[in-house]
């Protein structure tokens, strides 16, 4: 049937590329959206996403992983008195401006972190070593900045917040959603971003493996008030939540993937009925020497499915292609979550659209194709 199904397509070369055409666009549109969404999202998150082996401990008036308001150095020591806390240490997270040596300035977040656990960052370390971070002044930033990576080299002097700073390493891809980050110690970072040394904006707390994280989680929130203790699992999940519910992404990209879809459809479908139309004849002289509307169906079928698995090779390809060309920017991934979905949108796509065509086949009387 496959070999027969082929003819058919054969047969009328321009409407057989018109629906691969309708078939490669939509599925790439649908995985390039969806892996530019998951994208985004994962950046405004990579702060968590870099950190889940770590149990947070944050204001309890923080809804996600960048909003970090203050809380007591105090609360570090309370936590070593909590049963199973093994180390906490403490994170700043505060916001500047980076004056590059042409007078232009861009905004940078500094984390600062405690050596030599570096708990916090400097993650995806390209060049330098975090412990470089314990000499002057010295910053980690990311080489993958649009506005400062073509400009900065190691070793050269800033201003930030109108205070010197020395680049002693980079970082690649370390970016959130609109946010550039640095990265130093926690002392400096105290010094740059004017935060009282009293004050702390989140401690990342190690646990001792005897104990389960829940456990001890719970223990910190019963011991600790205003505090809010949560997994990095949870807490990066639940960032997630927060910007996908909040940020318009998922709606913006949605509404993209949805409009690929109906486009990919609407192309298939009504190229689909108009090669069935054109060879309406073929099928009833099929349907007149005795084949039966199972027999079309299948017909039918096969063709949709020889559209299906080759659309999806040629999108694949394109999909990877994307992935490769945009290294230096996006972190695209495509993962076999978005290729299964591809596969079922494919699937989707062909069939549904096929039914337009087969639907006219099923009606046609066989002795209508001998009339006049």
């Amino acid at each position: 049937m496959i070999k027969e199904a082929f003819k058919f397509m054969w047969y009328d070369k321009a409407k057989m590329f018109g629906i691969f055409f309708g078939m490669v666009l939509s599925i790439f549109l649908v995985g390039q959206q969806v892996m530019i969404c998951l994208a985004l999202l994962g950046s405004t998150v990579s702060l968590a996403t870099f950190n889940e082996k770590y149990i947070w401990v944050v204001s309890d008036k923080s809804k996600q992983v960048i909003d970090l308001p203050t809380i007591d150095m105090r609360i570090g020591r309370g936590l070593l008195s909590v049963e199973g806390v093994k180390a906490a240490h403490p994170l700043i997270f505060g916001g500047g401006n980076l004056k590059m040596p042409d007078g232009t300035k861009t905004a940078i977040t500094m984390i600062g972190t405690q050596a030599p656990t570096f708990a916090g960052g400097p993650w995806r370390v390209a060049q330098g070593n975090p412990m470089d971070l314990l000499s002057d002044n010295a910053v980690f930033l990311d080489m993958m900045n649009p506005e400062i990576g073509k400009k900065i080299k190691v070793g050269d002097k800033f201003e930030y917040n109108g205070k010197q700073v020395k680049l002693i390493g980079l970082t690649a891809k370390t970016e959130g959603l609109g946010i550039s980050y640095g990265f130093t110690t926690v002392e400096r970072a105290r010094w740059l971003c004017n935060v009282p040394t009293t004050q702390a904006n989140a401690f990342l707390v190690e646990w001792d493996e005897k104990y389960d994280a829940q456990a001890v989680v719970k223990a910190i929130n019963k011991s600790i008030p205003n505090v809010k203790a949560i997994t990095g699992k949870d807490y990066r999940a639940a960032s997630l939540a927060y910007f996908a519910g909040n940020s318009g992404i998922v709606a913006s990209f949605g509404l993209l993937v949805v409009f690929a879809v109906i486009t990919g459809f609407a192309i298939v479908g009504l190229t689909m009925y108009s090669a069935v139309s054109d060879r309406i004849k073929d099928y009833g002289t099929l349907k007149a020497i005795g084949g039966t509307n199972n027999t079309i169906r299948r017909l039918i079928l096969s063709q949709a499915t020889i559209y299906s698995v080759v659309g999806f090779g040629i999108a694949y390809l394109l999909l990877n292609g994307f992935v490769n060309a945009t290294k230096g920017g996006l972190d695209l991934q495509l993962i076999p979550e978005i290729l299964w979905s591809l596969v079922g949108v494919t699937l989707f796509i062909a069939i549904m659209g096929s039914v337009f065509g087969m639907r006219k086949i099923l009606k046609l009387e066989p002795a209508a194709v001998f009339r006049g």
